[in-house]
């Protein structure tokens, strides 16, 4: 399979610009699983990236412990009280008839709990970005995770990540050969974070050498995840092409920055480099 170089040429047409007759609406919807009470943080820079990027909605699935520390920490984004699996699922039977997207991962946490959320997202929700705890969660349980996988899905890993998922996948192999075996287990999509991060979909591989040292700094990673899953949806890109333009647009806000970068200063430079590309 080729290898490719992320350039805008490759997904800049597809990009969901905001338009004169858009609204809160039709910007689309976007549920985010996260907010345990020790990582709130994570949960809020996902969620604001995400409205920043320009979805016209943010919902944060929270526990009882975090929904009032993140309706003051965050009141840009909606808040929803959910503590058990039951009243998840029935929650999920009426919020996928407006919502489609999810991003699930940031901040919430590395338990039996997460592991379930996720799976329940999975089912209801046609696009799904996954990242850190989701994938975490399923440490030894990797085929429980593999089997809800599908084009409308990606996996969002760094090294750690992966190999905690694949343990038997040997560390020494190249990114590009990693994300060539899980294809073949999996039809499915996958954004491996590296020096050089690989985005693979079921016929297409990707490089993005658009980065910079600067993004190895905690809360990047939610970041990241905030920008790609703003970009999904039926009338906006797909899965794959919203993980290629959501690192290159990452790692131009951290070049263009330059040393001393900490994860808000991504989000502060989001208005720029959506500037910068639309000309």
């Amino acid at each position: 399979m080729k290898l490719l170089k992320n350039k805008p040429n490759i997904w800049l047409r597809k990009f969901p610009w905001k338009k004169k007759t858009s609204n809160k609406y039709s910007r689309g919807r976007v549920l985010i699983l996260g907010g345990q009470k020790n990582m709130i943080g994570a949960t809020i820079l996902a969620a604001e990236a995400c409205l920043r990027v320009g979805v016209g909605s943010v919902k944060i699935i929270c526990t009882k412990d975090t929904i009032s520390i993140l309706s003051q920490k965050f009141p840009s984004a909606l808040k929803v009280e959910i503590n058990n699996l039951s009243f998840l699922k029935s929650f999920l039977k009426k919020e996928k008839k407006t919502t489609q997207v999810a991003l699930v991962g940031p901040g919430a946490g590395t338990t039996t709990k997460t592991m379930r959320f996720t799976e329940e997202i999975l089912k209801h929700i046609k696009y799904v970005v996954l990242d850190a705890d989701s994938l975490n969660s399923f440490k030894n349980k990797t085929k429980n995770l593999l089997k809800y996988l599908d084009k409308n899905k990606i996996i969002t890993p760094h090294q750690a990540e992966f190999h905690r998922l694949f343990p038997l996948i040997d560390k020494n192999l190249t990114n590009r050969e990693k994300v060539l075996i899980f294809l073949k287990l999996c039809k499915s999509n996958i954004l491996l974070k590296g020096n050089n991060t690989i985005i693979g979909s079921r016929n297409k591989i990707i490089i993005n050498s658009h980065t910079s040292s600067e993004l190895a700094v905690i809360g990047s990673g939610d970041v990241l995840a905030g920008i790609i899953v703003s970009l999904v949806g039926d009338q906006k890109m797909s899965i794959y092409e919203a993980a290629c333009a959501g690192v290159w647009l990452h790692g131009d806000i951290a070049r263009r920055h330059g040393r001393a970068l900490i994860s808000e200063d991504l989000i502060k430079g989001i208005a720029h480099a959506l500037k910068k590309l639309k000309k």
